[in-house]
């Protein structure tokens, strides 16, 4: 049997489950997200270093270059400028001395003059050259400084995406922890109304059984009893059929609401009034054949003269009836008795031709 709550439950931690399901597929596919734009962001990351690292080189060429051109510089601007002085000087004095017809001193000071004159441009020479590495250290700095820039940039826009994945994941992630957590608890209030109905069963199989021992079921029946309350307290219980406890063959024994055992019929025995342990003898009526269906009627003939007309049974000539008693479903009990005993006790399902396989099985409600 079937228990609806314990249905709906199931339903409750299916649906739990398939939205936990859903919830961890789209977890994974934000960490998915998430994974590649951490390595985007990592890879511009890498870009920006190096890009830095490029500027820094500049920068440290440009700063090396500069703090060692720089002094060399200004002490070829001061030996210049003494070399230009020198230079005019002796020019001057050249001046003179020719002025005086001193033609060997004149030489001489021009001499000078020209020697202060070349220093003072091998000066201006190697101020250009130190000027222009420090000009070219600065201009490669300069060019550099745009490459870090734009690495720079692209490092903060990927790093922008990463965090809103990131942001997405961690939404994703505490998504499917609710979900988990209702899962759970689906699956625990299935799992304690299954256990709650496995103990009840226990319980029912318990109590089944210690009525079957009570009323006498034979132990290798016990373990798997049918059993039914009628509203006069009587309790119906069915055991050894084929298939199932009431099925074909069935035993089947009943016990009052005082425990004693009124009617007792072992698997495969035949049905009938014998198998009432209270039965006084024979039976000319019997309305405890089924145990849910009264008689419509009854009729008996004498089986020796096939006299129909009598009713009861004539102890003074010890008349042999056969007794039928009829249904409105179209079945028949029949037996045969003497007064003391019945015998020869079975069905008959006029539904069906005398000839049929099926037509003397028992009602499924016969004692």
């Amino acid at each position: 049997m079937r228990d609806v709550e314990l249905d709906r439950l199931k339903e409750a931690m299916d649906s739990a489950f398939k939205n936990k399901q859903s919830a961890y597929d789209a977890q994974q596919e934000a960490w998915a997200r998430r994974s590649a734009a951490r390595d985007v962001m990592n890879n511009a990351y890498e870009s920006k270093q190096r890009a830095y690292e490029a500027q820094q080189d500049a920068w440290e060429r440009y700063r090396t270059t500069k703090n060692s051109n720089g002094p060399r510089i200004d002490s070829l601007n001061a030996q210049q400028e003494r070399a230009y002085q020198n230079m005019k000087s002796a020019f001057e004095s050249a001046s003179l001395a020719h002025g005086m017809h001193d033609g060997a001193s004149a030489r001489m000071y021009a001499d000078q003059g020209h020697a202060y004159k070349a220093e003072a441009q091998d000066c201006v020479a190697e101020r250009r050259r130190l000027v222009a590495e420090i000009r070219t250290a600065r201009e490669n700095l300069e060019a550099i400084k745009p490459y870090f820039q734009t690495a720079k940039d692209e490092f903060a826009g990927v790093r922008q995406a990463f965090l809103s994945a990131k942001a997405e994941h961690e939404r994703a992630q505490e998504a499917f922890k609710r979900a988990k957590a209702e899962f759970d608890s689906c699956a625990k209030a299935f799992k304690d109304r299954l256990d709650a109905l496995k103990s009840a069963n226990r319980k029912r199989c318990e109590d089944k059984k210690s009525i079957a021992e009570k009323a006498g079921v034979p132990l290798e029946y016990r373990n798997d009893v049918w059993i039914s309350k009628e509203s006069d307290g009587n309790t119906n219980i069915y055991f050894g059929g084929v298939g199932k406890p009431d099925g074909p063959g069935h035993g089947h024994y009943v016990m009052d609401q005082h425990g004693t055992v009124t009617y007792r019929r072992d698997p495969f025995d035949p049905h009938g009034a014998q198998n009432f342990t209270d039965a006084p003898g024979g039976t000319l009526y019997d309305r405890r054949a089924r145990t849910n269906t009264l008689p419509l009627g009854v009729s008996n003939r004498d089986n020796d003269t096939n006299d129909r007309s009598g009713v009861f049974y004539d102890r003074r000539r010890q008349v042999d009836l056969h007794v039928t008693q009829y249904y409105k479903d179209n079945y028949r009990v029949s037996w045969d008795t003497k007064g003391k005993s019945d015998e020869n006790y079975h069905w008959t399902d006029q539904n069906f031709p005398s000839s049929h396989p099926e037509a003397h099985i028992p009602p499924e409600d016969a004692r």
